[in-house]
C-alpha cells in the first residue's frame, strides 16, 4: 500500500515519541515502547497515519457489535512502537494488539507467547508519508507488575540499519528470544 500525505515536519518532530527518536546509524536493538490509543488525538502519528482504520474498526465494534457507548473515548486498542530517525527520514515501525490477531492458547495452563498481530512500516520524508508496508509481527504485553516474574521483561525489539533499508524484529519471551518472530523487513 502506497500512501502521499503532506504532513508539517515541525508536527511530526513535536509529537512525543517522533521528537524521542534519535538519528540511528545501524545499531543495537531497541525495545519497542507501549501506546494505549483509548484517548483520542488529531496528532499521535500512530492513531492518524499508522492505525486510524483499526481504532476506527474497534470503536464501530464496540457501539454497533456490542452495543456501549464509548463517552468519547476510544475502543481499547494498544500498540508497540519504534521511530527512528535518518536524516530527513523517518521510519515507525508499529504492531498493533486487535481482534485481528493470532493470540494463540488461552487456558491457564498455557505458557505466555506471542501473539502475531497487523504490523505496519510507516516512512516519512520530507513532512510526507511515502510508504506504509503492512505484514505481521508479534505484539507482547509490556512490562506489568502482574505477569510471572520469568515474563515481566518481555518485550519486542526492533533494530533499523539504514545502509541495507531494513528494520529488524525480535521477540523475547521469558528471557529467550521466540524464533518464529525474528524479522527483516525491506524499507525499499
Amino acid at each position: 500500500m502506497r500512501f502521499k500525505l503532506t504532513l508539517p515536519v515541525a508536527a511530526l518532530l513535536a509529537i512525543s515519541g517522533v521528537a524521542a527518536a534519535q538519528d540511528q546509524a545501524a545499531g543495537g536493538w531497541r525495545a519497542m515502547s507501549y501506546y494505549n490509543f483509548q484517548i483520542p488525538s488529531t496528532t499521535d502519528p500512530l492513531q492518524t497515519l499508522v492505525w486510524p482504520d483499526v481504532i476506527r474498526e474497534a470503536n464501530a465494534y464496540v457501539t454497533t457489535e456490542l452495543k456501549r457507548s464509548l463517552g468519547g473515548k476510544n475502543a481499547l486498542v494498544t500498540a508497540l512502537a519504534s521511530t527512528y530517525r535518518d536524516g530527513s527520514r523517518t521510519v515507525i515501525v508499529s504492531t498493533a494488539l486487535t481482534r485481528a490477531c493470532d493470540s494463540g492458547a488461552n487456558d491457564k495452563g498455557a505458557e505466555i507467547e506471542p501473539s502475531t498481530c497487523p504490523l505496519r512500516i510507516v516512512t516519512i520524508e520530507n513532512g510526507k508519508v511515502t510508504s506504509i508496508k503492512s505484514d505481521t509481527g508479534c505484539y507482547t504485553d509490556h512490562a506489568d507488575p502482574d505477569l510471572p516474574a520469568k515474563n515481566r521483561n518481555d518485550s519486542s525489539y526492533t533494530r533499523y540499519d539504514p545502509i541495507a533499508g531494513t528494520i529488524s524484529f525480535r521477540t523475547t519471551i521469558g528471557g529467550r528470544d521466540v524464533p518464529s518472530c525474528a524479522r527483516v523487513y525491506s524499507l525499499k
